[in-house]
């Protein structure tokens, strides 16, 4: 009688081990995949663009550069002094998530914003779109 009581506290301590290490395991995979979608992507790049007739609104066509990974959000991080800088931020669902993906983002432009920079790295951000001498919006160099 002894015997089998141990037997069934051996099982029971077993089944909690088993619960456990599953508990943890769905917890780190869901910190990755919930958690890759906070992720600013610096690969990211304006393939087309369309400005509003009034002027107020940019809509961007973005693609990643990489083989891997899709954008989620676009943020405006600061609009000041004439420059407009974004920043994008990678789908959920892990590496090549898709959970949440878009690539069409219309963002407001101030009439004074002739430049518009795309996050790079911390605290670094890359011309991609400029405003000429005429007011037409094109493609940095």
């Amino acid at each position: 009688m002894y015997r089998k009581k141990s037997h069934i506290s051996d099982h029971i301590i077993r089944k909690r081990k088993a619960v456990l290490v599953i508990a943890v395991i769905t917890i780190i995979f869901s910190i990755y995949f919930v958690g890759s979608g906070f992720i600013k992507n610096p690969d990211v790049y304006i393939h087309d663009y369309t400005v509003s007739a009034n002027g107020t609104e940019i809509t961007i066509h973005t693609h990643v550069s990489s083989p891997m990974g899709y954008i989620r959000k676009a943020v405006v991080h600061q609009q000041h002094g004439g420059h407009l800088y974004l920043d994008f931020y990678s789908a959920f669902g892990g590496i090549n998530g898709t959970i949440g993906a878009n690539n069409v983002y219309t963002l407001p432009l101030h009439e004074e914003t002739y430049m518009i920079g795309i996050y790079r790295n911390t605290d670094c951000y890359e011309e991609a779109l400029v405003k000429d001498k005429n007011g037409l919006w094109q493609k940095a160099r």
